[in-house]
């Protein structure tokens, strides 16, 4: 008789869980609906929304506005992952970082790094004092979100770093989001 409650709690929780995971899935989907994103004339069919702001997929984005992409792993304590864009007179920007340190968005001076490249974006630490050991403030960050194999960036950054014109609009479906070259 014990063993028949116990496991009938479990199948309760497993199926509760199940259930607040399922939601806050479906939750996050209807708010991607309300948001619309056109990136030069093209929509990003993929927007997601997360903490109330859009995102879009990196490799959606460069190919909408003409960047091309390039990819290294950098193997240190951890490893991080550095995207490069860069277009024929535009900013060259990077997104480097990983999951655990989050992502920073910079748009380069130079081709190489330089005391002149401005950050756009860069997560806030959680560091005790007179340690160096620090971790990603998650309730802070903001940044670009690697899931599925895909990295998403977060529209209003991307803006900022491309240089791109940024125009918000309501309409009766949602908000509409447009970017384009100055």
């Amino acid at each position: 008789m014990k063993f028949r409650s116990i496991s009938l709690f479990a199948l309760t929780s497993v199926l509760l869980a199940a259930s607040l995971i399922w939601s806050s899935e479906q939750a996050a989907a209807n708010d991607a609906e309300d948001y619309s994103v056109k990136v030069a004339g093209t929509p990003m069919t993929d927007v997601l929304v997360h903490k109330g702001k859009a995102y879009v997929p990196l490799k959606s984005l460069a190919d909408a506005i003409g960047y091309e992409i390039s990819y290294t792993m950098k193997e240190e304590l951890d490893n991080f992952h550095q995207y490069d864009l860069k277009a024929a007179n535009s900013p060259a920007v990077s997104i480097w970082g990983n999951d655990k340190w989050g992502y920073t968005i910079i748009r380069r001076a130079t081709q190489d790094m330089s005391v002149n490249d401005i950050d756009i974006y860069k997560p806030a630490k959680l560091c005790p004092e007179e340690s160096d050991h620090c971790k990603l403030d998650e309730r802070k960050y903001e940044g670009p979100l690697f899931i599925k194999k895909t990295l998403y960036v977060p529209v209003r950054h991307m803006a900022t770093a491309l240089n791109l014109k940024l125009t918000m609009t309501q309409t009766q479906k949602g908000r509409s989001i447009h970017l384009s070259k100055r």
